[in-house]
């Protein structure tokens, strides 16, 4: 019971688990391996399921969320592999349904189609990007300065009252507070340094003051563990220390997330092994 409240705790928007075709997972995930050609079928695969983009989240592995929005996805991976034509299609569309220009992040890339919006007429190469990675939380960015403000539709008249059932007498217990931005952007970060191999960064990372959330410090523990792993493994398996510090943290996710399970989308084969967890 702790650990669903850890987890409830953790979660900042409505989840879209029943909405939300499984490819869309598949699609963020090469995404941010930089598998363009993969997370334009997966996002395709994802619109055929459920074209509507919506503010809800859904879940990619533990306390990774993103926004539900496969034609802004498909638009970016269309984008890096040169096809700026079908790219601006997804764009275009992306921006109708109205959610990414909303959330700041995704507007920026609204805003230059990442590169192609000068290429309408044919295939263009993608902009070279040098030491760019994806954040798979997305860091909260401000939005563009000259937005226009659309006209506010007409306020409908109220209807009157259809009787329903009758209200719980039961009162609500208070709800859980969401996560901390500054967690959520540490979490982030640290996530984004492990996709990218650069695991004493991620290590670093998660290294410092720790969180108050429990969901968030069980998080912490695995991406931390993961990369001391990789660390190990890559030094020749001959450092005790860091195997110690690597079952130190796994032990903390055991006992934060007994039920938890390790996304093997994310994580190896072998690292998922050493976990344990039931």
């Amino acid at each position: 019971m702790r650990a669903a409240i850890g987890l409830m705790i953790f979660l900042v928007a409505v989840s879209l688990e029943a909405q939300a075709p499984p490819s869309f997972r598949e699609g963020v995930i090469a995404f941010e391996k930089k598998d363009w050609a993969a997370a334009e079928t997966a996002m395709r695969a994802a619109i055929a399921g459920n074209p509507k983009e919506t503010e809800g989240t859904v879940s990619i592995s533990g306390s990774w969320f993103e926004t539900y929005v496969p034609h802004y996805f498909l638009a970016r991976a269309l984008a890096k592999q040169g096809k700026c034509q079908e790219a601006l299609v997804e764009f275009a569309e992306s921006e109708r349904q109205g959610v990414t220009p909303a959330i700041g992040d995704f507007a920026r890339h609204l805003e230059t189609r990442d590169g192609c919006r000068k290429g309408a007429k044919g295939e263009t190469k993608p902009p070279r990007e040098i030491g760019v990675v994806e954040v798979p939380f997305g860091s909260e960015a401000p939005p563009p300065k000259s937005n226009p403000v659309e006209p506010k539709p007409p306020v409908p008249e109220p209807k009157p009252p259809v009787a329903g059932p009758k209200p719980s007498t039961t009162t609500p217990g208070p709800k859980p507070a969401p996560i901390s931005r500054e967690t959520r952007n540490r979490l982030s970060a640290a996530v984004t340094a492990y996709l990218a191999g650069r695991y004493a960064d991620a290590t670093r990372i998660l290294d410092g003051s720790a969180f108050a959330e429990p969901a968030a410090a069980a998080e912490a523990a695995l991406f931390r563990a993961a990369a001391r792993d990789a660390l190990y493994r890559i030094g020749g398996m001959t450092d005790n220390a860091l195997a110690r510090e690597i079952e130190s943290d796994l032990r903390a996710y055991r006992r934060l997330r007994p039920d938890g399970r390790p996304d093997p989308r994310v994580f190896p084969p072998h690292f998922i092994a050493l976990a344990g967890v039931q």
